[in-house]
């Protein structure tokens, strides 16, 4: 699906947030980023999804994936406040069709279902709780039916059940709906959970340091995160994170 090729972003304040950055994305993929805070994730997500552009490289694209459609879940749910459940999760197709047409309407009452928020379509974003302010927000991400979602760490303000059953829920519409995704987040468990492949990343400037292929297979229940070798993965995982930082080899 994607190529990136030597990707460097360098601000105008003179700080390089990445460097020579270089992976493949398949189609089909779930991928997660993980690395220190400040390595250039979600300055990379952002070049990813043509929020930024970066200092030098490039991103191909394969030829059947030349109108790449892409969905950006952030890292708080930014909803309009003004805005009812449904309208939020309509908005995207409002910019794109104007007035919501009939299948307009299906489509959101589809997605809401998805995300398990149709009995609150008509509330607004203060009555909902901090989960389903996210499902709302990963709802109208995915109301355009994107070819790659972005999720930058959607869940890191949660609680830990709710961001355990959001992991699950998540798994299972990607399952279902078989959309590529590129998932950032500082929680090693977390990506092993979710991820066929988890791509480390070395402090700033990042890059690319490991690419390593999750050895559990879909689907994957919620006993996992207590079996042995998930727990051995997530440890290799964590060590391997650990030697890339300052220090490490002192």
């Amino acid at each position: 699906m994607l190529n990136l090729k030597g990707i460097t972003k360098t601000f105008d304040s003179g700080t390089e947030a990445l460097s020579a950055t270089t992976f493949t994305l398949s189609d089909g993929e779930f991928v997660s980023l993980v690395g220190p805070s400040g390595c250039g994730k979600s300055t990379l997500l952002r070049i990813v999804a043509g929020l930024s552009q970066p200092s030098a490289g490039e991103i191909a694209t394969s030829s059947e994936m030349e109108d790449l459609r892409i969905g950006f879940v952030f890292q708080e749910p930014t909803l309009m406040p003004w805005s009812t459940v449904f309208e939020n999760v309509a908005l995207p197709l409002q910019l794109v069709n104007g007035s919501p047409n009939t299948d307009d309407v299906d489509r959101i009452t589809t997605v809401l279902q998805w995300v398990g928020l149709e009995e609150f379509q008509n509330a607004y974003p203060r009555e909902l709780s901090g989960g389903m302010r996210m499902r709302a927000s990963i709802a109208r991400s995915l109301v355009l039916q994107p070819d790659l979602l972005l999720l930058d760490e959607p869940f890191a303000a949660l609680d830990e059940f709710t961001r355990a059953q959001l992991n699950e829920d998540l798994l299972h519409l990607w399952e279902e709906q078989k959309w590529t995704a590129i998932f950032v987040t500082h929680s090693i468990r977390e990506a092993a959970f979710l991820s066929n492949r988890v791509l480390v990343m070395s402090p700033r400037p990042g890059r690319v340091i490991a690419d390593i292929a999750v050895p559990f297979k879909y689907p994957r229940q919620p006993s996992l995160r207590n079996d042995h070798a998930y727990t051995d993965f997530c440890a290799s995982v964590s060590q391997r994170l650990a030697t890339s930082l300052p220090g490490a080899n002192q």
